[in-house]
């Protein structure tokens, strides 16, 4: 499987930055994500002008990244006081800040409310805590949302939210109209597994039939219906996986398009979307080099500077783009290849199934590893590697140091 990647993948340039930065480096692009960010918006506006995309956090909060969101509009998703509190650090309007999340203590949910983000609770108890909050100051108005579960087709029902087919939803929407100074602004939703367009559509009109019920005279201020979109992938990505991977421009009109069927625009709720994969997973890449090569029962193996928890910490099993650039050491014979890392783990394979040469010396470039690498790379074994960012001009500036042990051990206490 090849990569394709936005700066020259040479053996000289690529070793030069690992000569610099470490054995291992993470390379940005932040420009793709400007452009996948606007190339979005308008396949999505052209449906449904009002649609607003959040940026989540949990997905990568590379801090140059939040940056070209915030330019851009988004919204900055969170779910969490480490990631609320870095989003204002990084200059985020509260009223841009949507606060998702099945964990929010009294002091988050208080500051958040205040400060006129977009809360979703998420149980019962969240939303008493939070009508709490609201009624210790009635002088005040306050805003509020609910993050609803449903069933889908062919899904196992998710663990978050608020069941609208038992006695909870009633339940919270009677509290809620029984506190004047709180408005219910809008609904959220979202759920794993199934990426199809069908399925995206389904969700979306379920959740326009929920707020028809919900809101009988107006429409909310917002519909958002959460992320889990497919991104953009080489074919033979793609054709590891169970289903046929959409286009963006299919998820557009898939939410978008049921969203236009169903609203004015003009005066319609806020579409909103938290696409986290779908838009950053390609604009990262990693590059390691090949410690060594061996054969272990007639089976090829390559051990690497890298590791699994480098390029896919959820620990999947597909093998992600690859480009192997030589570096003019012995060449292996044309064989398939395990591709492994450098801990003490059988479960640390890169890639399971690289067909080609492989020797000691090359270098290996994984692209679509931008969704939860870097926020999930654990400090087992070897520190975190650096991050560089490409440059407009094709230069490469360092945006991340390297971890060192002083890192890791400044938190404890010995």
């Amino acid at each position: 499987m090849r990569a394709t990647a936005p700066f020259p993948m040479d053996h000289a340039t690529l070793s030069a930055l690992l000569r610099e930065h470490g054995d291992a480096v993470y390379i940005l692009d932040v420009d793709g994500y400007a452009r996948n960010i606007e190339a979005m918006r308008s396949l999505f506006n052209a449906h449904y002008r009002r649609t607003g995309i959040g940026h989540s956090y949990k997905t990568n909060y590379i801090p140059q990244l939040c940056h070209v969101a915030y330019r851009s509009g988004a919204y900055a998703e969170v779910v969490s006081r480490m990631e609320y509190d870095l989003a204002i650090r990084l200059g985020a309007s509260p009223e841009r800040i949507i606060l998702n999340g099945p964990v929010k203590d009294d002091a988050l949910l208080g500051e958040a409310l205040h400060a006129g983000a977009i809360v979703n609770v998420d149980s019962v108890e969240e939303s008493q805590r939070a009508l709490a909050i609201v009624q210790a100051a009635p002088d005040k108005r306050f805003a509020l949302g609910l993050r609803l579960n449903f069933a889908m087709p062919g899904l196992r029902r998710s663990r978050f939210g608020i069941d609208v087919d038992g006695p909870d939803l009633p339940e919270v929407l009677r509290a809620l109209s029984a506190t004047p100074n709180c408005e219910l602004a809008g609904i959220h939703c979202h759920m794993g597994g199934d990426r199809s367009a069908q399925a995206y559509g389904h969700r979306t009109q379920r959740m326009i039939d929920l707020a028809r019920s919900i809101f009988p005279d107006a429409p909310p201020r917002y519909i958002d219906i959460g992320g889990g979109f497919a991104g953009s992938m080489p074919a033979e990505l793609a054709a590891q996986l169970p289903y046929d991977v959409p286009d963006m421009k299919d998820y557009a009109a898939a939410v978008a398009g049921t969203f236009a069927r169903a609203f004015d625009a003009t005066n319609g709720p806020e579409l909103i979307v938290e696409p986290g994969m779908g838009l950053l997973s390609d604009v990262l890449h990693f590059v390691c080099a090949v410690a060594s090569v061996k054969m272990i029962a007639g089976e090829h193996h390559a051990i690497t500077t890298g590791s699994i928890y480098n390029v896919k910490p959820t620990l999947n099993k597909f093998d992600l783009p690859l480009h192997v650039v030589p570096g003019g050491g012995s060449a292996a014979e044309e064989a398939t290849w395990t591709i492994s890392g450098y801990t003490c783990m059988e479960i640390d394979i890169l890639h399971g199934g690289y067909k080609g040469r492989i020797g000691q010396g090359d270098l290996l470039v994984f692209s679509n590893v931008g969704a939860y690498t870097v926020v999930l790379k654990p400090p087992f074994i070897k520190p975190a590697p650096a991050i560089v960012a490409l440059g407009s001009d094709g230069t490469f500036g360092l945006i991340k140091r390297p971890e060192s042990l002083d890192n890791i051990m400044s938190t404890y206490i010995w």
